[in-house]
């Protein structure tokens, strides 16, 4: 599964090997073919519409701005002020680093690949790029798991230890290597090519012989990513939930014998943990469409009207991705 920045060229590599039926007209006879022209005529690609290309740019630009200076201001405060240096807030600022380089590489090589169709970062970033941003979007879904961890023991289980920072610092090294291994194949697998009559060149993922095996690799990652992620913060966060709840909603005699000092602390907790639970949400439904896609397309099943014009969709979703 391709959640990368070359998952446009692996669509044109797909459309190279899967239409020979080119006009010879579209360029003259001894020069190479524009993939832009030739993406036009055959699937009137609505990504080299100038109007798409305008909107679309124009939400890339606020997100980055958006995206970077929130997530640096975020940062800042938690190197500056010393109360805010807790484990929850250690995880929070790897992950806003994490979200930095994602908004700053998927803000500017995706866009522009997506409308140039063509590869233009040279060999090395073809195979690094790829690498860092799976790393990236791995270390989050397991950084926005680690921080649910840290909520549930530290309520549903207060006789335990809670997470020191020792153990934080650990666990994000933990979750960088674990990220790192997940992407590996995409480092491996991408290659930058040339197509015969085409101009340019293409970043796109070669499996070779074991074709099947990317189909393999995107579920596992799919699963490792997203789906168990998932499961362990929806039981982290309903568990919170019904143990805060129960603080709050109890029998009178008992909750004349609760201090105002407890009550406030009950309410803060749930407050604490509905943000959570919405920073968690969010980023899971602004995923979904974008691994959606790439999940649907690696055994070609998406449906009609999203592959006849899946350069549109795929920027759509994956910018929806970057909110």
């Amino acid at each position: 599964m391709n959640t990368n920045e070359t998952s446009t060229s692996d669509t044109v590599a797909e459309a190279l090997f899967n239409d020979t039926n080119v006009d010879p007209g579209m360029t003259p006879s001894n020069h190479c073919i524009d993939i832009r022209a030739y993406l036009w005529q055959t699937k009137h690609d609505l990504t080299l519409h100038p109007l798409p290309i305008a909107i679309l740019a124009t939400i890339y630009t606020i997100i980055v701005v958006v995206g970077v200076t929130g997530n640096l201001l975020v940062v800042m405060s938690v190197v500056r002020f010393k109360a805010l240096q807790s484990v929850r807030n250690m995880f929070i600022v790897s992950l806003s680093i994490s979200d930095i380089f994602v908004a700053i590489v998927s803000g500017s090589v995706t866009p522009i690949t997506a409308f140039s169709k063509v590869w233009l970062f040279g060999a090395p970033l073809c195979h690094f790029l790829p690498l860092l941003q799976g790393t990236a979007l791995s270390f989050s879904t397991l950084t926005l798991t680690a921080i649910a961890i840290d909520r549930y023991i530290l309520i549903c289980h207060p006789t335990k230890e809670p997470i020191r920072k020792d153990q934080a610092l650990k666990m994000i090294i933990f979750n960088i290597s674990i990220s790192v291994g997940l992407s590996v194949p995409l480092f491996m697998k991408q290659e930058l090519v040339q197509y015969r009559n085409f101009c340019g060149e293409y970043c796109t993922e070669n499996w070779g012989p074991d074709a099947y095996l990317r189909s393999i690799y995107g579920t596992v990652v799919f699963v490792i990513q997203f789906v168990i992620p998932l499961i362990t913060i929806t039981f982290c966060y309903a568990s919170i939930s019904i143990k805060l709840r129960r603080g709050v909603f109890v029998r009178g005699s008992q909750k004349e014998l609760m201090s105002e000092a407890r009550r406030q602390l009950t309410q803060r907790r749930l407050r604490t943990n509905r943000m959570l639970i919405i920073m968690t949400a969010t980023f899971a439904l602004s995923w979904l469409p974008a691994v959606g896609f790439n999940f649907l397309r690696d055994y070609s099943a998406l449906p009609r009207i999203i592959n006849d014009q899946d350069y549109l969709f795929g920027i759509i979703f994956h910018c929806i991705s970057m909110t």
